[in-house]
């Protein structure tokens, strides 16, 4: 069951920018205030070596998605103990998607309902999207993620009249380490993951040829919207009143004033960042599942299941408050998921010395023949 090129952007577009919502301006404007669009640009700058690294994965054993390739280049062993410590990893990920989406809920909302119950009903439905095959996931994204750039347009155009300018300046206030430091942490929670895109093997794509250059134009369209979203709610609420809200990207939808007459849409246009969470969350659930091994089709369901179950348990006990979960962001979660990088790098010598060792082979049997 194959799925479109378009399809595959959309999942790939939400894997980078679910965390606009509540994370990364957090880090953003607490470490370098109004230059954090410059931090934000080196950031996707840098990101270009992990996409790089995925695109060169992706074409080795075009058949085979991400686990089936560890197993393929190491071995059951080596290649299931990467699998699993990537799935460690994927499920840390989707612990965090998941409180930052209920705590925004629960904040802005639903006051006086309890965590437990907004992870529930999110999860959910993210476990019931995960049974189905990846081409269903993939309609239901298309669909999400094209409502949620229009959404973003109107949004972004009615909020020009209210941006200022000066509220960008001074440019270079904070030191260029500083910078760059924001600039590697925004990597690492934005980028390093979009190695979930590979659960769907190359060879399942309808036009594959168009497999690079689809991923490479949605990740500049993904540094765009991240871009444009910290752009203007530094610009529109100024550096002070941005670090005094706790999610100041909704806060600045309230000045939101579509055709003069629409007001108070806030919540219509912040269901986006709900949409992307439980596509997010339903494709590492899936990513999951399939590092599991199955007897049936129904086990398949169980696993997924029991998957969802732990998410919600420890989405509860795991964080205390918001306050917690933001001392948890910055400093363990950014070392966690660096990890990725170094699972990158080891796939990557692999496939290295796979192909040098195939390529002599082909070289000596080229010898004997002549």
């Amino acid at each position: 069951k194959k799925i479109s090129y378009l399809e595959l952007s959309s999942i790939f577009l939400t894997i980078l920018i679910t965390f606009n919502c509540g994370i990364n301006l957090y880090i953003l404007k607490n470490d370098v205030g109004v230059n954090s669009w410059i931090s934000l640009i080196i950031a996707y700058i840098i990101g270009l070596i992990p996409l790089l690294l995925i695109l060169y994965i992706a074409n080795y054993q075009p058949q085979l998605n991400i686990l089936e390739k560890n197993k393929h280049l190491f071995g059951d062993i080596i290649g299931n103990i990467i699998n699993y410590l990537l799935s460690i990893i994927l499920f840390i990920i989707a612990i965090t998607i998941l409180y930052n989406i209920v705590g925004f809920i629960t904040t802005q909302f639903l006051y006086r309902t309890p965590i437990i119950i907004s992870s529930t009903l999110l999860v959910l439905l993210a476990v019931y999207c995960s049974i189905k095959e990846i081409n269903v996931i993939s309609h239901i994204s298309i669909i999400l993620i094209f409502m949620n750039i229009i959404m973003f347009i109107l949004s972004n155009l009615s909020l020009i009249n209210n941006m200022k300018l000066d509220n960008l300046l001074p440019i270079l206030k904070i030191s260029s380490s500083s910078i760059f430091l924001s600039s590697i942490k925004i990597a690492i929670i934005n980028i390093l993951p979009i190695i979930t895109i590979l659960i769907i093997p190359k060879d399942k794509i309808i036009n594959k040829e168009k497999y690079n250059k689809s991923l490479i134009i949605t990740y500049i369209l993904g540094a765009f919207i991240s871009l444009i979203t910290t752009l203007g709610t530094i610009s529109t609420l100024g550096i002070y009143l941005t670090k005094s809200f706790e999610y100041s990207e909704y806060m600045v939808l309230k000045k939101i004033k579509l055709f003069g007459f629409l007001e108070r849409i806030e919540n219509i246009v912040s269901m986006s960042w709900i949409t992307e969470s439980y596509i997010y969350l339903t494709i590492i659930i899936y990513t999951l599942s399939k590092n599991i091994p199955k007897k049936n089709e129904n086990t398949f369901k169980y696993v997924n299941i029991i998957i969802g179950i732990l998410l919600i348990l420890s989405t509860k006990y795991i964080f205390i408050n918001i306050t917690a979960f933001n001392n948890y962001v910055e400093n363990l979660f950014i070392k966690i998921t660096s990890i990725l990088f170094i699972i990158y790098v080891i796939i990557i010598i692999k496939i290295f010395i796979n192909n040098i060792y195939v390529k002599s082979k082909i070289d000596n049997l080229h010898i004997k023949n002549k």
